[in-house]
């Protein structure tokens, strides 16, 4: 393979690890749909994962790691939350080259003691320390009259930070591409989530915008694919998150793929203990 293609897999490969994936086509519909969304989060998601490539290529990374898009999907999220929480102009430039190095560096760090169960922490720790020297101001969200189906494209959709139907799609037929096994346990990740967030009290606006339901997709999605792994560990999962969540909304912060990366690191080591003790797979 020439360097160029290498390049340009290990650069599609980034985005498709956001949803734990690694599968070059599901990469560049995830990049589609974000250009769709906006052109600017997409300049601001793939000169992160430049930054951050570059950066973890200095700082002595394993060329498979570069080239398996692990040093990418993390920063790809940071340009796509700075584009999202901070308005467009020569300091926020400056801030996702920042964030982008930080996440460069954090999975450099973490990466060899945690394996792929870094899972995005690189992009949280990032996102977390930049706001609090610069800040960040709330989102405006204008209320908008959604429904279950809104819902449904919204949970895989704003994995990316994504709102826009059509881009949602894109995203789902992305997981699609690469596990049809995940966007099943993605969707009904989606229904309990959102029925468990109702049941709690959660108001229709908050349930129906996605809120609850993209980290519950991550969750999903991470433990459908460990072998062995049963449903009723993952159902457990899915409505943990969504208590994670409300948790974590209620401190004030920003929530981002918290929750996600919280309950992988509690539940996965006891569905491993689990499975040790004969528990039966999930259906596949």
């Amino acid at each position: 393979m020439n360097a160029e293609y290498r390049f340009c897999r290990a650069l599609l490969l980034g985005f498709s690890q956001i949803t734990l994936h690694s599968n070059a086509l599901t990469g560049l519909l995830f990049l589609a749909a974000i250009a769709l969304n906006s052109l600017w989060m997409c300049l601001a998601a793939v000169g992160a994962s430049l930054v951050a490539n570059a950066a973890a290529f200095l700082l002595g990374a394993r060329r498979e790691h570069l080239e398996q898009g692990l040093y990418g999907y993390n920063a790809a999220l940071v340009g796509l939350g700075c584009a999202v929480y901070w308005p467009l102009g020569a300091d926020l430039v400056m801030i996702i080259a920042l964030a982008a190095l930080l996440s460069a560096l954090l999975m450099r760090l973490l990466i060899e003691p945690l394996g792929a169960q870094v899972f995005t922490a690189p992009f949280i720790l990032s996102i977390w320390l930049i706001t609090a020297f610069v800040g960040v101001e709330p989102v405006a969200v204008e209320p908008v009259s959604r429904t279950g189906l809104d819902n449904l494209l919204l949970g895989f959709g704003q994995v990316l930070f994504l709102d826009n139907p059509l881009s949602c799609l894109l995203v789902l037929l992305g997981i699609a591409v690469a596990s049809r096994r995940a966007l099943c346990w993605g969707a009904v990740a989606i229904v309990l989530s959102s029925g468990f967030a109702f049941l709690v009290g959660e108001v229709e606006e908050v349930v129906f915008s996605g809120f609850y339901a993209y980290n519950a997709v991550l969750v999903a999605i991470a433990l459908s694919s460990r072998r062995g792994s049963d449903a009723l560990t993952l159902i457990a999962a899915v409505l943990l998150s969504v208590v994670v969540t409300g948790w974590l909304a209620r401190t004030g912060g920003v929530v981002l793929t918290a929750p996600f990366v919280i309950v992988c690191w509690l539940v996965l080591p006891l569905a491993t203990r689990l499975n040790g003790q004969g528990r039966t797979r999930m259906p596949g």
